[in-house]
């Protein structure tokens, strides 16, 4: 019945509400703990500091803290917000920034917002905070594949999703990487838990991130949740039913701040609490696509062109002697392979590390690299896939968090000189559909951390495919100090692999 009134709803969208008033960041804090915090260490006025946060504790626990210390304005944009414990503690602790008399915006992608409707209202019911949510669908609370049912004639604005993830503070500090707000993304799940990485930055940076923030909450795909979930309860009930939705949730312990985590640095938020931000200056610059891309006009056969794709290109290209890239979804397309293929034939080591059939949540997109291992392998590309029995071992929590099940982590890292890190895969989604953000470090001390994590990653928790004798696939299983191999994927079952093989050539690759 949903689906089919959905029908009768044809290419109808909500409409931008005309009273709605254009808000811009405000101008960064001049007080309050976190500038404190940061200016403790800053050289100088023109350089941008950045730390990495590949421990899932300690990103969760250094948002908290800025949340917590913030003075005057809080912007989070996210591609999803889970209403589970971690999420409904985000959102409780931003509540209370706000009786604080913070100003708070988020801005969250409507593809996986089902069920989370009341939560969302209730809590731009309070004062001094705003929601909105990013290309809204027509049907609320149903399943994603109902909701693309229901607007059946409009695929193509509906397939257009926000993939960003921006977190900024005062206008001082900003958190941006893989990770969304979810329990997985911050390893606090008993299983399932995604590796992943984020990247904590202050100084003139945050200007442009925020600038980018801006450009979206001002778009008109940007609807307030309060024109799309009305509430005839007055906004003290709401705010009281939020009190109650976000009581009750008991949050998940956060792995021991003081703990080292893979480069053995100690959480962000200790050091927030001792007031110095310990953080590595140098230049960076950051980049988002603009909040329409995918729309103006019909996708080519191949890649379409976008910022983030076009500067993580030409960073390839310009690698001298190594390029090291991380993907958990990776279809380089013919494109992609030519481009990795240039980099080879210029004697540049080129590594990938990608998620296993064992490891992704995506099995169609893993269907469609498949088809470019050889070719990769054949150019002189190294090629790395996740092994989930490794990586989430207890002796390895340490490195990749409790119970790591995948790879969410997206970077890129040229020559050990400059790291490029942000929400976009290597993959026509990130290229054609989905809008994505991303910073260039460049920092070389900042760059060296990130090829630190992902040679222990392709060290400690992956497995190395090559082509063997008989050219076939090999997957090279390091265990201490002997290694095994195997001549089908590791850690699939027969199953999965033969609903791949009759599932796959259905599946167009420019979808995935």
């Amino acid at each position: 019945m949903a689906v089919a009134s959905g029908l009768l709803l044809g290419c109808a969208s909500f409409e931008v509400d005309s009273m709605r008033v254009e808000t811009r960041s405000l101008p960064p804090a001049s007080q309050g703990r976190i500038v404190q915090a940061v200016d403790a260490s800053r050289p100088d006025t023109h350089s941008s500091g950045f730390r990495l946060m590949p421990s899932g504790g300690h990103a969760l626990a250094t948002r908290l803290a800025l949340i917590r210390a913030a003075h005057s304005a809080l912007d989070l944009q996210y591609f999803i917000v889970q209403p589970d414990a971690t999420g409904k503690e985000v959102l409780r602790e931003l509540r209370d920034a706000a009786a604080r008399n913070v100003r708070v915006r988020v801005l969250i992608d409507d593809l996986y917002t089902q069920g989370s409707d009341e939560l969302l209202r209730t809590f731009a019911a309070h004062d001094n905070v705003e929601v909105r949510l990013f290309n809204p669908f027509m049907l609320r609370n149903a399943g994603v594949a109902a909701r693309y049912l229901a607007q059946p004639f409009g695929f193509e604005r509906l397939n257009h999703r926000m993939h960003n993830k921006m977190f900024i503070a005062d206008g001082v500090t900003a958190i941006t990487g893989g990770r969304n707000i979810g329990d997985e993304y911050f390893s606090r799940r008993d299983a399932g838990n995604f590796i992943d990485l984020d990247v904590l930055a202050a100084g003139p940076i945050v200007r442009e991130i925020g600038s980018q923030f801006d450009q979206y909450w001002n778009s008109p795909l940007a609807i307030s949740v309060t024109e799309i979930v009305r509430s005839d309860a007055s906004r003290q009930q709401l705010q009281a039913r939020f009190d109650a939705m976000t009581r009750a949730a008991e949050s998940p312990a956060l792995s021991d701040e003081n703990e080292w985590d893979a480069l053995a640095h100690r959480s962000p938020s200790v050091d927030m609490r001792e007031g110095r931000l310990e953080l590595a200056w140098g230049t960076g610059q950051s980049f988002a696509d603009p909040p329409g891309k995918g729309l103006a006009g019909p996708v080519g056969s191949d890649y379409g062109v976008n910022r983030i794709r076009m500067n993580a290109v030409d960073r390839i290209r310009s690698a001298d002697k190594e390029v090291l890239l991380t993907s958990p979804y990776f279809i380089p397309g013919p494109s992609g392979l030519s481009l990795l293929r240039e980099a080879s034939d210029r004697a540049v080591a080129v590594a990938v590390l990608t998620n296993s059939l064992a490891s992704t949540d995506q099995p169609l997109v893993h269907s469609a690299y498949r088809r470019y291992r050889v070719p990769l392998l054949q150019a002189g590309v190294q090629l790395y896939e996740l092994s989930p029995n490794y990586a989430g071992r207890d002796d390895r929590r340490r490195f990749f968090g409790l119970s790591a099940a995948g790879l969410h982590t997206k970077c890129l890292v040229i020559d050990r000189q400059e790291v490029f890190i942000g929400s976009m895969n290597f993959d026509p989604r990130s290229d054609h559909y989905n809008t994505e953000n991303a910073v260039a470090i460049l920092v070389p001390a900042v760059a060296r951390d990130a090829a630190q994590l992902l040679n222990l990653a392709k060290r400690e928790a992956a497995n190395r495919v090559q082509i063997g004798a008989d050219g076939h696939l090999e997957w090279v299983i390091p265990v201490g100090n002997e290694e095994y191999v195997h001549d089908q994927e590791p850690d699939a079952g027969g199953m999965l692999r033969l609903w791949l093989q009759l599932v796959s050539p259905l599946a167009p690759e420019s979808l995935l």
